[in-house]
């Protein structure tokens, strides 16, 4: 049920839906058929309401993401990572860390701004990279994620630290303040993954 519901806002905030303060989804079979996923009720002829589902509001700070582990974890998306890493020429090791933080590799995982999937991809930048249609594919969502974080690699000159500062919060925060940005969240991102990464070198 709980990946039900999180497949179903991540439907929402395709189509400009906005979690936040919602209580409640409702999926609407259209006359055609078709099925409608939207966060208040239809009123017009022909539609039948299907089933729905109650939510709570979001709150700051909350996230539909794994908890953070310490501790290195033996992933069943291992080989993914290291064929998609290499094939790339980026440190398997790395990309793992990288995943490890974003979604403590939950494929389902949905943070509270609408990035999705192992690499917590946002439905712009999965998009740049071809990713449209199952952004919750581990293999494509690797693709995609790695792909980006090579361009920011041979952006940041293998510069590792910005290089995830700029995965984080954005290559134009990087830019504004010439080096990671004073965001709490983003300085701890930046050394979660740096202490993940050494500890997931020894093993890869």
């Amino acid at each position: 049920m709980k990946r039900l519901l999180t497949i179903f806002i991540v439907y929402l905030s395709l189509l400009g839906f906005t979690p936040a303060g919602r209580t409640a989804i409702y999926v609407f079979e259209r006359p055609d058929g078709s099925t409608v996923i939207t966060d208040r009720k239809i009123y017009k002829k022909g539609y039948k309401l299907k089933r729905s589902y109650k939510t709570k509001p979001y709150r700051s700070g909350e996230s539909t993401k794994a908890p953070y582990m310490a501790k290195p974890i033996k992933s069943q998306y291992d080989a993914i990572i290291v064929n998609t890493a290499l094939k790339y020429d980026l440190e398997p090791s790395f990309i793992k860390a990288v995943i490890h933080v974003e979604s403590a590799f939950d494929h389902l995982a949905v943070s509270k701004a609408g990035a999705m999937g192992l690499m917590q991809l946002m439905p712009a930048t999965a998009a740049s990279y071809q990713l449209t249609t199952n952004t919750f594919n581990p293999s494509q969502n690797i693709e995609a994620g790695v792909k980006h974080m090579k361009d920011l690699m041979v952006r940041y000159d293998s510069n590792m630290t910005l290089s995830l500062a700029a995965y984080n919060a954005g290559a134009g925060a990087v830019r504004k303040y010439n080096g990671v940005p004073p965001y709490t969240e983003t300085q701890s991102y930046v050394k979660k993954v740096l202490h993940l990464y050494k500890l997931y070198k020894s093993q890869i």
